[in-house]
Parts: structure tokens; sequence; C-alpha cells
């Protein structure tokens, strides 16, 4: 999943956030369009747009635009020559153009369905249209957008719309007065872990810090819970034999088979070998993985989905602990993901 989006969902419910995104950059600046930070009440933000003085800039006018009852926007430009970059945490010159949003908890929904859509493996998009007011742009509903006024602006952003050649950044249109505002959130390279032990408690946080989406998934609620597993999406399903129907797994998905017991592992992975995830592991030494994978074969599994399997699991580096097990299983899904 988008973790700008986790961000958003966990805030948002309550109070007011804006949303910083950068619209294009020029030169050697340190983040490129499409990147995100989420500026919230008492201080705390969430993401990068770069670092250094841009950012802090950014932090501070986002925490002033915080306050208001609607949604609204602001377009801020920073350019840079050599010397203010180096100032500005920017190795070179250049430019960055950052829209900030503010957001309401009447756009909360938006956002958790924006959530759900990529966690299922779907790419999914939000638009939003405002009406420019000096340097403040007001966010404006469906039913305003209606009015005839706005006729000749939604026809030409329906055009430029279609001209537009990718979806991979954020789009900003301008005509007659009228912004729009359109970005599409990709499903991100994600860590599913079936089985919530203790192997998959470092692991899930491990892949976290290593940048990773992470799904934990358990039929065991005391073990599959946000407090053992605070920085993934927590799944407790009805029954380990089915999991796909609470799951997408696509082709950017790394699974991680670590349940408490050999016929778990088995059911989950006969499950898997049917999906398209870029990495399956699974945990167990060569004498289990033998004798799983000949029922498996027993079964009509064939030799070249059940190659796919990376049994033991993690590159062999030795590690006894469940932190240095973790260690190697997201060393391994590193290395795969390198490797394309």
């Amino acid at each position: 999943m988008n973790s700008i989006l986790s961000d958003i969902t966990n805030k948002l419910a309550t109070h007011n956030c804006v949303l910083a995104t950068v619209i294009s950059s020029t030169g050697s600046t340190p983040r490129s369009s499409g990147a995100h930070m989420l500026i919230c009440p008492e201080g705390e933000f969430y993401g990068t747009i770069g670092g250094g003085l841009v950012e802090a800039k950014v932090q501070e006018t986002g925490a002033r635009f915080l306050p208001g009852k609607t949604g609204a926007a602001a377009l801020h430009f920073y350019e840079l020559d050599n010397t203010k970059a180096g100032a500005l945490g920017m190795s070179c010159g250049g430019s960055l153009t950052v829209l900030l949003e503010r957001l309401t908890p009447d756009h909360y929904t938006e956002f958790v369905q924006l959530k759900n859509d990529v966690l299922k493996g779907n790419a999914s998009s939000r638009e939003a249209y405002y009406v420019q007011n000096s340097d403040i742009w007001t966010r404006i509903t469906a039913d305003q957008l209606a009015d005839a006024k706005y006729a000749d602006a939604l026809n030409s952003i329906r055009a430029s719309k279609e001209a537009a050649t990718s979806d991979t950044g954020p789009l900003l249109l301008n005509e007659h007065s009228l912004q729009y505002f359109s970005e599409t959130y990709h499903p991100t390279a994600t860590v599913i872990i079936a089985g919530a032990g203790h192997v998959a408690k470092p692991t899930a946080e491990i892949a976290h810090i290593a940048g990773f989406s992470v799904i934990v998934l358990d039929d065991r609620d005391d073990f599959a819970n946000t407090k053992r597993f605070p920085n993934a999406h927590v799944m407790v399903v009805d029954s380990l034999d089915d999991i796909l129907s609470d799951i997408t797994v696509h082709k950017d998905c790394y699974v991680v088979i670590v349940t408490r017991g050999h016929e778990h592992d088995k059911t989950v992975l006969q499950q898997i070998l049917t999906t398209p995830a870029k990495y399956i592991g699974m945990i167990g030494s060569k004498s289990k993985r033998d004798g799983l994978y000949e029922r498996l074969r027993e079964e009509g599994v064939t030799d070249e989905a059940i190659a796919r399997c990376h049994c033991p699991i993690g590159l062999p580096l030795g590690g006894r602990t469940p932190e240095e097990i973790a260690v190697s299983i997201i060393a391994e899904i590193v290395q795969t993901k390198a490797q394309g």
C-alpha cells in the first residue's frame, strides 16, 4: 500500500492535515515529482520532500495553512541558485514547485477508499477542483462544479487530461480560474507475512524500515494485532485455508510464510503459488521442505511452480535468533527486488 495514504488515514479522521506534493522539480533537487509530506497538528509530519531548509519552510507554511473548515490549496515555488541551494539542503541549484492541500475530516472516506484500492493491488486515482482566489484556492464540490459557468473550463481540462501521456506523476491544470489536480497512487512493493509469530515480528519491522509496505495476517488475534505490529496492516483472517479471499497478491508482492505449523505452511504455499508474487519464501529445514514438496506434487502442483519457493528462507547468513533470521529474510527480498 502507498505509505502516504496510510499516514493520511491514520490522522485525518479527527483533524485537519496538510498534504504537500511536489508537482515539478528541475536541477538537482533532492526529490522529484510526486514526493509527499503530510503536515499535522502539534508539529507532527510524515514523509519527506527532500529534507533541509526547504522542507522546514514547507512544514512552517503548512502548519499555518492547517486551520480552516473547508478544503483549500496553495501553490509554492522555490527557486535557488547554487549558493542558496547549499543553505536550503539542495546539493545544487534548481527549482521546486509544491502544492499544499488542506484536507479536512470530510475527505477521510475518500482516502480510506484510495488506500483500500491500492491495498488490493490496484492503481487508484483522486482528483480535486479548486477555484483560485488570490493565492489561496478554495476546493469546490461536484454539485458546485455543475454550475454552467464552469462548462468551458471543464471542457478544456478534459481535453488536457486526454492529452496527458502518463499517470505516473501528479497533474495540475489551470483553466479560466479553475484549478484541477489529480494523482494516481500505485501499489508499492509489499511484504506479505503469513503467520504472526516470533519470526514475523522482527521481519515486519525490518521490512518497514527497508521501505516496504507490510501486511501481516494470521487467524489468531492475540498474535495478529497492531500492538505487536505497529507499522503493518494487520489482518485477522477466519482461516489460513482461503487467504486469497482476503488479500490481493500482485506482481510486486514478496510473500513470507512463517505460520505456526507445517500444515498451515503447506496450505498457504499452495495458494500463493497460484499468484504472480515476485518472491515466495517459506521457513523450515530442507527435510521439512522435501516432504512438503512431495505432497504438493502428489496433489498436482508442478515442479515449475514449486521451484518459485525459497526454502529454507533467507540468505545463508548463519543467524539463529528471530531477529537474525528476519535480517536474512529481508536481505533475500531486497536482493530479489534489486535483480528485477
